[in-house]
């Protein structure tokens, strides 16, 4: 069974596994059917760990996870963003891209000032991503210039 204490047991043991298991638990999430307050929990317990993870590789596993989770299970309008949203000024394009959709997906409109900027990004996709969570957000910046 995946909930949370799995999640947790894989960090506490790190293995060379870890990338493997990160990314069985995001196609798990995407395909399977878990409980909802398990996914929730996975979800706000990744979103945690995915902050403050150094390695590249497991950080974009866990806002896999973390993406699957709201695409998939819906759970995006469920989880409190705030940390996320203080923490997208630091992330590189690639977690950035990730992070956006997610904030996007929540549909709270507190978070368009973080995701505006990105709107001006010298990277395309970057930019695309930004318009795309806005425009989730329900959001129209025609109408706010």
């Amino acid at each position: 069974m995946i909930d949370v204490t799995y999640l947790k047991r894989l960090f506490l043991n790190r293995g060379d596994d870890l990338f493997n298991r990160l990314e069985e638990i995001g196609d798990l999430i995407e395909y399977g059917t878990l409980n909802r307050d398990d996914v929730i929990n996975i979800t706000e317990y990744a979103l945690d760990l995915a902050i403050v993870e150094e390695n590249f590789a497991i950080k974009e596993s866990l806002f896999r996870i973390i993406a699957n989770a709201v695409t998939f299970q819906e759970v995006a309008k469920t989880i409190k963003w705030d940390k996320l949203a203080n923490v997208i000024p630091t992330l590189n394009d690639p977690i950035l891209d990730y992070a956006l959709t997610i904030i996007g997906a929540s549909k709270n409109q507190k978070f368009i000032n973080v995701i505006e900027p990105y709107l001006n990004s010298p990277t395309d996709y970057i930019r695309e991503t930004a318009a795309e969570a806005l425009v989730e957000i329900n959001y129209d910046p025609e109408k706010s210039q």
